[in-house]
């Protein structure tokens, strides 16, 4: 199911909404006349579009919660905005024949250091520019944000469409299998899938954009799981739960691939090389990575995957994935030899994810 934001375009009280106060936009020195022009936008919110998350029962997956809508008067920069808490319709007065720029924020935290609250906006920046963290983003609740551009009339019937992204994108593993024939004194240890995490995953983005900050901190502070996994870096086990699933703890043999798929959520990141800590003198930020961690009878190695220039509301998924080797002992080690895994890895193309990033105003 995918969402779907309506709009419904009618005469100035056919509607009856309590409506936050606004800056008024229909001063008569600007708009002669305009009370006789006020037509009420309702945009009522239906639907629940399905994403994933691992461990996550259909009942439990992703839902329009609390959202906000803002409409720009191109004109006079004034504007009107409402919100909801629960995805129940949301209605705004304005003047026939105006343009507006529409806004609109699904999902948004209202506490800690990236809460939100629409009655501070006084300007489109202050909604575009705004930061988001990554451990603002829940399970149920994967935070959206679009844009799109309205001129209101009387009778209005013609759909106007706001498309709203989510600000992470989706890396997945789907599956797994081991082929050591060609190095036999492997095949006599227990291949044992230990977990799969993200790694070198950058904290903030901004609403507005479509990669994150134009330039990414250096700090080693501003990334999750630098190095590797770090357990209780994470603000709790929601945000565990976005980065990685380290619980699998399944025996794989070439007679028993696993089958089972994992989803994880990171913010866009548009570093395209990762750096490897052999060579290093000081942590550079790098691109996010897939990392599978696994036992080889008592070693503990890694198979680290590159995300390069990973971009917002996507799905990059590492699929036909075969074990040939021995992994490294460092989750950041680069250039492992084709030899020793064999990946398909690639953005995909998923029509329920880019139209589920759909808001239709119909």
């Amino acid at each position: 199911m995918k969402h779907f934001l309506s709009i419904i375009l009618s005469l100035a009280g056919a509607v009856s909404c309590a409506v936050p106060y606004q800056p008024e936009d229909t001063a008569p020195d600007l708009f002669p006349g305009a009370d006789s022009l006020l037509v009420t936008v309702v945009f009522s919110a239906s639907g629940a579009e399905k994403t994933k998350i691992t461990g996550v029962t259909d009942e439990d997956e992703s839902v329009i919660g609390r959202w906000a809508v803002f409409a720009f008067n191109d004109r006079t920069g004034n504007f009107r905005w409402d919100s909801s808490e629960s995805g129940t319709p949301l209605a705004l007065q304005l003047v026939a024949g105006q343009h507006y720029t529409c806004y609109a924020i699904v999902n948004y935290p209202t506490g800690g250091v990236g809460g939100f609250d629409p009655s501070t906006v006084r300007a489109p920046g202050d909604l575009t520019g705004r930061a988001a963290y990554l451990g603002d983003n829940r399970k149920d609740a994967l935070i959206m944000f679009g844009d799109a551009f309205l001129t209101p009339s009387e009778g209005e019937t013609s759909p106007v469409t706001i498309k709203v992204k989510r600000l992470v994108s989706r890396i997945d593993l789907r599956g797994l299998r081991v082929d050591f024939s060609l190095k036999p004194h492997l095949a006599s240890k227990t291949f044992t899938l230990r977990g799969v995490f993200v790694t070198n995953a950058y904290r903030t983005t901004s609403y507005g954009a479509d990669y994150s900050f134009p330039g990414l901190s250096e700090t080693r502070s501003a990334w999750y799981n630098t190095g590797g996994w770090h357990r209780g870096e994470q603000a709790d086990a929601g945000m565990d739960a976005l980065l990685g699933d380290r619980g699998i703890n399944a025996v794989v043999s070439a007679g028993n691939p696993y089958t089972g798929s994992h989803s994880f959520y990171a913010f866009p990141n548009p570093s395209s090389e990762a750096q490897d800590i052999r060579t290093m003198e000081a942590w550079t930020r790098r691109c996010t990575r897939l990392v599978i961690e696994a036992s080889m009878g008592d070693d503990v190695v890694y198979y680290a995957i590159n995300v390069p220039s990973m971009g917002r509301n996507r799905i990059y998924a590492a699929s036909n994935v075969v074990i040939h080797g021995r992994g490294s002992n460092d989750p950041e080690t680069i250039d492992i030899d084709p030899d020793i895994i064999d990946v398909d890895f690639e953005p995909v193309i998923d029509d329920s994810w880019d139209g589920a990033g759909s808001i239709i105003l119909d």
